[in-house]
């Protein structure tokens, strides 16, 4: 459990309710407040938190250049954003997570003092359960590389190009909106897949998930809509609080959004989505994706699709901010192949059947 937590927020109202909520949470650990972003630097310098709570909405500077400033610490604490849940509040936060923060929490909306501790008590404990699973696969990416290195996953040799994909699905999670920025603005212009893509966040959060990555990447990114057909070279991220299937009812796979109960307690589920894969008839053709994150959303679902002879592709454990999806796959034995970060653009593109690139 986390020894040190500072809270970077100017309301005293959520100050009070959050260490409240914290100290239940954390027993024994010292909780420090800041109620600027000059005290809470002056704070976390001093003090070498583990976990910061940061508002973005700060009277004295923008809470985006205080994350830059508290991630330039050595060491640098792990940093998770408390957020309004407003369509301005939204997208800072979904910035905030591409630039590295590690998880953020909504601050309840309309409830009282004695509902918001529940409802951040809930919220809180998924953050820092993130925090503990990210801090155990630092600690061990350490260990590995002052051992012996450990002997790689035993799969088999992957293809160097498979042809006769027709779309690529992707789940992610915990550190998902950096992963899938970097992966999906690193694919070409030309990629000739769709792509669907499943991560785990609220409304309002993934459509501007969306919209940012649409800024930087070479392909058309959205979030998925009722009727949409699939189209190469178009990306569409399941909405936020709904389902996201893919079907083909008159034979052209299209877009189907439910509001079925969620799935490994959370909804948008890529298990959902990966079923519905697995259920059209060219199944075969899916080239799934699992990155980075929490829990084992995902393994069932590519259970599934490897039946109908699909292809799995994992996430490396040291490139993951949590390994816990890409785990489940791999320890289940049903990845193909495990790929660093840094190389899965370039490994999805030339599975795709297009020429190898490097950046």
């Amino acid at each position: 459990m986390p020894k040190r937590i500072l809270v970077i927020e100017d309301s005293f109202v959520f100050q009070r309710i959050m260490t409240e909520t914290l100290q239940g949470l954390a027993p024994g650990a010292v909780i420090d407040v800041a109620g600027s972003a000059a005290e809470g630097l002056a704070k976390a310098g001093r003090g070498g938190p583990d976990i910061v709570f940061l508002d973005l909405v700060l009277p004295d500077q923008d809470g985006l250049g205080l994350l830059a400033q508290l991630r330039g610490l050595s060491p640098a604490p792990a940093v998770i954003v408390v957020s309004g849940t407003g369509d301005h509040q939204a997208g800072g936060t979904v910035r905030a997570l591409e630039l590295g923060a590690l998880e953020f929490v909504a601050k309840p909306v309309n409830a009282g003092y004695q509902a918001s501790v529940e409802i951040l008590g809930r919220d809180l404990g998924r953050a820092i359960a993130a925090w503990r699973e990210h801090g155990a696969a630092r600690t061990d990416a350490a260990a590995r590389g002052i051992a012996a290195p450990a002997a790689p996953p035993s799969l088999p040799a992957p293809p160097a190009r498979r042809s006769g994909f027709w779309v690529t699905a992707v789940a992610s999670s915990t550190g998902g909106p950096e992963a899938l920025m970097k992966l999906l603005s690193a694919l070409p212009a030309e990629y000739p897949l769709p792509i669907v893509v499943v991560q785990h966040m609220p409304p309002l959060f993934t459509e501007s998930l969306a919209r940012s990555i649409d800024q930087h990447s070479a392909l058309t990114v959205c979030e998925g809509r009722d009727g949409m057909a699939l189209a190469p070279g178009r990306v569409y991220l399941a909405p936020g609080g709904r389902h996201m299937t893919v079907v083909a009812p008159r034979g052209l796979p299209e877009i189907l959004l439910t509001d079925a109960p969620p799935e490994c307690n959370v909804r948008p589920a890529a298990d959902v989505l990966f079923r519905s894969l697995a259920r059209i008839r060219e199944a075969r053709g899916v080239l799934a994706v699992v990155m980075t994150g929490m829990g084992d959303d995902g393994r069932e679902g590519v259970r599934c699709l490897k039946a109908r002879s699909a292809h799995c592709v994992a996430q490396s454990r040291e490139s993951c901010v949590v390994y816990g999806m890409p785990r489940a796959v791999v320890d289940a034995g049903l990845a193909d192949e495990i790929v660093d970060l840094d190389d899965l653009a370039g490994r999805l593109t030339v599975l795709a059947g297009l020429p190898a690139f490097s950046r």
